[in-house]
């Protein structure tokens, strides 16, 4: 079997090699024009064989790998600084020897000299990249630290304090100084950056953040204000009870998805960090009892609450009525993801005594009902610094005319009333309410379970009476029809007295709306930035889906005014 020379890519032809004992023997065989054949077993020819076939890595840009049964040309990464030292060396030296062999009489060529740094390499010194980290300063060294914290402020607020901060600190000693500074770290956002783990002990990556953790907190965390903890499955307990002992400034908490959330993790918060007046549990796995020891605890200095529905919720509400956090400003209640059907009451007039103070409340996709107080009892205190109100929901609803009025029957200051899903509700009962500067309003039913009629007519008792000042109205699914919808956005269309409307969201998704009421709302109100027309039936093809921005809508309504 005769042998093909391979080519090593550079001109070169190298032996391959064979395992068979055949083709050994005709390598070998001696001729007259090659060397005397040496025997198979001689260790110098093993070593021969053994040995690789490379060449310098100054002179090419690759070198030989020798395999089982083939050869790799694997090229170099990185470029070969001999090589260039006597590149540079041999351009002087040439330069050198051309000026060298000029005549004197004549006016020698200007030659461009080489600058200290071809000389240095030239004498196989390190590259200008290398001399530039090390020679002097860079720009980050002249810049105050005071600015250079400035600076970083804003990338915070933009980015979050992490990893920013921790990748800033590794560039220099001043940006190290920058970035170690407590004010960068009041509002600080964490995510696990290992797996979940179930069972079983920690992982030494997993050991080495805690470790990092524990370190980070209490030289970091001086000044914390605002944490945040999202997707934490384990070492929720550990993190808090480091949070306690070196954050007395604390204000905000978010346990955002988290996992093994202890009683006695949350009752040693509010002791420790006297500032602490928000705190955020919702889609969290906390101990039945950790709510509960937690406002007993914080009592008059929470401010802000936010749960996912539990089988606690109604001790939770009881003990909020009797009056644990009178200064509680904002409160609300969710299902999560997964869609919860359990019923409880609410004692409105014992909540209103119970939290005066309340100016959100939110109970989102909740199967509640109100608690009867019975017979000739009085109307309660109301809420009368209440701007905001959501009971959306899209399953059963037991908010009727008279239960919304118990609620909102002394909040004159309510600017967003969210009602989306609650279809016992009737246009008197909501022109009832006595809220005279209402901003937003939303109607619409979004998939929600309908066991009631729909009216058809009275919308433009809504309309009318805040005309002045909706900006966001929302009539998704509604069954007014035509006619009525044409009065009730005729209140927008009117501009007298130097009247201008202030409508930015309109929703008419699946009602009966025509195309010369429509065209008039369009031409009315100037600052319509979005206009939901889907599934309306009286409306031509083409045009029935979703505008957003004013140049969009405006060439709806072009399209309007040329229709027939």
């Amino acid at each position: 079997m005769e042998e093909v020379p391979e080519d090593s890519g550079n001109g070169m032809v190298l032996p391959s090699q064979e395992d068979s004992s055949s083709s050994q023997q005709s390598l070998f065989k001696p001729s007259k024009r090659s060397r005397p054949s040496v025997p198979v077993g001689s260790p110098q020819k093993k070593k021969k064989r053994k040995s690789s076939w490379r060449r310098p890595s100054a002179r090419v840009g690759y070198h030989i790998h020798e395999a089982e049964d083939m050869l790799l040309i694997v090229p170099n990464l990185e470029e070969s600084a001999p090589r260039a030292h006597r590149k540079k060396a041999c351009r002087l030296r040439k330069l050198a020897r051309s000026k060298v062999c000029q005549p004197k009489c004549r006016q020698p060529r200007r030659v461009e000299t080489p600058n200290s740094e071809d000389l240095s390499l030239g004498q196989g010194r390190q590259s200008p990249s290398q001399d530039s980290t090390t020679s002097g300063p860079g720009w980050g060294d002249h810049i105050p630290l005071e600015i250079l914290v400035r600076i970083f402020q804003v990338l915070v607020a933009s980015d979050g304090a992490v990893p920013f901060l921790c990748r800033a600190a590794r560039v220099c000693r001043l940006w190290y100084d920058a970035a170690s500074h407590s004010v960068l770290w009041q509002k600080v956002s964490l995510a696990p950056p290992w797996p979940p783990r179930s069972k079983g002990p920690p992982s030494k990556v997993e050991k080495r953040i805690l470790s990092s953790l524990e370190w980070l907190v209490p030289n970091r965390f001086s000044l914390l204000r605002e944490l945040s903890l999202s997707h934490w499955k384990n070492y929720v307990p550990l993190m808090l009870k480091a949070v306690s002992e070196s954050c007395p400034h604390l204000t905000s908490l978010k346990l955002s998805h988290c996992q093994s959330v202890t009683a006695e993790a949350l009752v040693t918060l509010p002791r420790a960090c006297p500032q602490l007046d928000s705190l955020n549990l919702q889609n969290s796995q906390v101990e039945a009892a950790a709510v509960l020891g937690f406002l007993e605890a914080a009592g008059k200095q929470l401010r802000r609450l936010w749960l996912t529905y539990s089988s606690q919720m109604t001790s939770i509400i009881s003990l909020l009525s009797n009056g644990c956090c009178p200064q509680l400003q904002l409160l609300e209640v969710d299902t999560g993801i997964k869609p919860n059907n359990q019923h409880f009451q609410l004692h409105i007039e014992a909540l209103q005594a119970g939290c005066p103070q309340l100016q959100v409340l939110r109970l989102l996709n909740l199967v509640w009902s109100p608690k009867m107080g019975g017979r000739g009892v009085a109307m309660g205190p109301g809420f009368p610094d209440l701007e905001e109100l959501c009971l959306a929901t899209s399953t059963i609803t037991y908010v009727s005319d008279e239960v919304l009025y118990r609620l909102l029957h002394r909040s004159p200051r309510l600017r967003v009333l969210d009602l989306r899903g609650c279809a016992r509700l009737t246009p008197a009962g909501l022109s009832s309410l006595p809220c005279l500067d209402l901003e937003q309003l939303h109607l619409g039913l979004y998939g929600s379970v309908i066991w009631v009629a729909l009216p058809k007519e009275g919308s433009p008792l809504i309309t009318w009476k805040w005309h002045r000042t909706l900006q966001e109205l929302d009539l998704n699914g509604q069954c007014y029809h035509e006619e009525d919808l044409r009065r009730a956005l005729a209140a927008f269309s009117s501009t007298g007295n130097g009247y201008s409307p202030i409508l930015r969201s309109l929703s008419l998704k699946g009602t009966q709306v025509t195309v010369a009421t429509i065209s008039s709302v369009i031409s009315s109100c100037p600052d319509l930035s979005y206009l939901n027309l889907s599934s309306c039936r009286y409306l031509p093809r083409g045009l029935k889906k979703a505008y957003r921005g004013q140049a969009e809508i405006q060439w709806c309504l072009d399209q309007l005014l040329t229709t027939t």
